[in-house]
């Protein structure tokens, strides 16, 4: 992490992936640790996420859990964060895939400011030819916390890849 910080970082995943006939699963999960990045700074992180994917007839379902706790440093919790995340995409044919998210995420140590994200996001992705990809994606999201905020946003990209 740089020769001035201390904030190690170790990560171990693991997942295991199988399928039966036309349907298609893997399962995901692990944990990631970041010391204090001083020593003295208070912001120690232990993250730890897991999740689902199924995948059948070109419908696809994930589900993932993350919660990310921060610690003082005298090892007390000072943050916790905890973000559910779920997914469906439909292929509605080689070259279209669309799909929609949901995110809800809170911290469940911050009683003062009850800090909380609501958000959504609709897709698409589209193949014009090899190589050659139009994305398009609408959000909508709601912040409630010290100061709330809620809006939208749009985007449209053509993607190249060679």
């Amino acid at each position: 992490a740089g020769t001035s910080s201390k904030a190690d970082v170790t990560e171990v995943f693991v997942a295991y992936a199988g399928s039966s006939g036309d349907l298609g699963f893997r399962l995901h999960g692990g944990v990631v640790t970041g010391d204090d990045s001083t020593g003295t700074a208070g912001d120690e992180q232990q993250n730890t996420e897991y999740g689902l994917n199924v995948d059948t007839a070109g419908i696809g379902f994930r589900m993932t859990r993350e919660e990310a706790t921060t610690k003082s440093t005298a090892g007390v919790s000072t943050a916790k964060i905890e973000t559910n995340e779920y997914a469906v995409t439909y292929k509605a044919s080689d070259d279209l895939t669309l799909g929609i998210v949901v995110l809800d995420s809170k911290d469940k140590l911050d009683t003062t400011n009850n800090p909380k994200l609501d958000q959504t996001v609709i897709a698409a992705n589209y193949f014009i030819m090899p190589g050659l990809r139009v994305q398009a994606s609408t959000i909508d999201f709601d912040y409630e916390g010290a100061t709330n905020n809620s809006g939208s946003a749009m985007n449209i990209a053509l993607r190249i890849d060679f």
